[in-house]
């Protein structure tokens, strides 16, 4: 018979009789070590079988990594500080993006900026992997304001929570937790599967839309970038920015691959009128990203006159007799124009494409009269827009929901290690 206790403090499906929950370091459970990067200079050290990864690797992965991108031999690893985390060990992230982490699924080499972690025969390695991916950041970065950079002491010192019974870690109740934990994850992963799923319909729809938008047709024509300014293009000012000024000073970061300014988290600059008005936005100004992130591009439509722009965009100011801001803007946002991006852009440490050759991109145009066809593009804008913001509005409603699954993820976790340190 259950007692009144039991329904107000039900029992967890991980709890086991006789288990308490200790505080203990994770030097005391585990072994840990950071790794190091063979000289890239040295082409003898790379190419070979070994396994090697950087914590750029991380970031994005699953629960496991197990296909690197790059290889190293032995020599490398040998001669260099690179050293093997075996397979099951835990890769904490602990220098910038402190707190990204993963497990090795196979023998891997790995860098500087890793620490990897081998719990000992009575530490369930997935239970240290799920503890640290929702409090490794937190715990490691407590009092840092600066550049990040955790040292092995302080991994050494990190905090662990732990099941123990008969005075000793407790396996079983780890391994409860672990199956809990991965039961939930299962169901959400699944559901957010299907969302993200749906997100890429609407985004194979939109493409769809534009690709019949801008379908050549007998009346119209490719015009090149260039033939449709009335100036020169620009490039931006070179300056350093501050955290305050006078003028806003947009830079690539600001700008998304929608053509979508994504934050507010400005940077400005100071400059006398005659500086500030080579360099102003007006309606009708074209900004496309000239190294980086090529490709990218912001229109202005309304003249922007506390705002200038930064050296890595170009600006192209519009023609407006000839074309219409919006028309161009969903243009640029076809695969038409991706395309051509993907092809002219220089490989490199940084991707480039000056303004030459962004004024040799060709858009299609509706013409009337020999004349570009204002009210045609209108036309099309609008329709074009009135899609776009109910598709908008259905991926915010999806995005929203998969916000909310990554949550519920998080709330499992917090559930899980937050209410047993009470």
């Amino acid at each position: 018979m259950k007692r009144l206790k039991d329904f107000v403090n039900p029992k967890k499906p991980w709890e086991v009789e006789g288990t308490e929950w200790r505080e203990v370091r994770l030097g005391e459970i585990a072994e840990h070590f950071m790794g190091g990067t063979p000289k890239t200079t040295i082409e003898e050290y790379w190419n070979g079988n070994i396994p090697w990864i950087s914590a750029k690797e991380l970031s994005n992965c699953d629960i496991y990594i197990t296909e690197p991108t790059r290889y190293i031999t032995e020599k490398g690893l040998r001669e260099s500080n690179a050293r093997i985390a075996p397979k099951n060990s835990i890769l904490l992230v602990t220098t910038a993006s402190v707190g990204n982490v993963a497990i090795a699924g196979v023998d891997i080499a790995i860098n500087q900026q890793i620490t990897a972690i081998v719990p000992r025969d009575n530490i369930c390695f997935k239970y240290m992997y799920y503890y640290l991916l929702h409090n490794a950041a937190r715990l490691l970065l407590r009092g840092q304001t600066t550049f990040k950079h955790i040292n092995q002491k302080m991994v050494k010192k990190l905090p662990i929570i732990l099941p123990f019974r008969n005075n000793q870690p407790n396996l079983e109740t780890q391994k409860k937790i672990v199956e809990y934990i991965e039961a939930n994850f299962s169901i959400i992963d699944r559901i957010l599967e299907k969302k993200k799923k749906e997100l890429e319909r609407l985004n194979e729809l939109w493409e769809s839309v534009l690709e019949h938008a801008f379908k050549p047709r007998e009346e119209w024509r490719e015009v090149r970038l260039g033939d449709l300014v009335i100036e020169k293009p620009k490039y931006g000012l070179t300056t350093k920015a501050k955290d305050e000024g006078k003028f806003v000073f947009l830079r690539i970061t600001d700008i998304d691959d929608q053509g979508e300014i994504k934050n507010n988290n400005f940077k400005f600059v100071d400059l006398d009128e005659t500086e500030k008005a080579k360099y102003d936005i007006r309606k009708g100004d074209l900004l496309l990203a000239r190294s980086g992130s090529v490709g990218n591009f912001f229109i202005a439509f309304q003249d922007y006159p506390n705002w200038i722009y930064a050296s890595y965009l170009i600006r192209f100011r519009l023609d407006l007799n000839k074309v219409h801001p919006m028309f161009v803007k969903h243009f640029l946002s076809s695969q038409y124009f991706k395309k051509w991006v993907s092809f002219q852009k220089r490989p490199g440490a940084q991707p480039n494409i000056n303004a030459k050759e962004y004024s040799s991109f060709k858009i299609s145009l509706p013409f009337r009269n020999n004349q570009p066809d204002l009210e045609k593009q209108k036309e099309i804008a609008n329709y074009l827009d009135n899609i776009y913001e109910k598709i908008k509005i259905l991926k915010e409603k999806i995005q929203s929901q998969i916000n909310r699954l990554e949550e519920m993820k998080e709330s499992i976790l917090e559930e899980v290690f937050e209410h047993d340190k009470e």
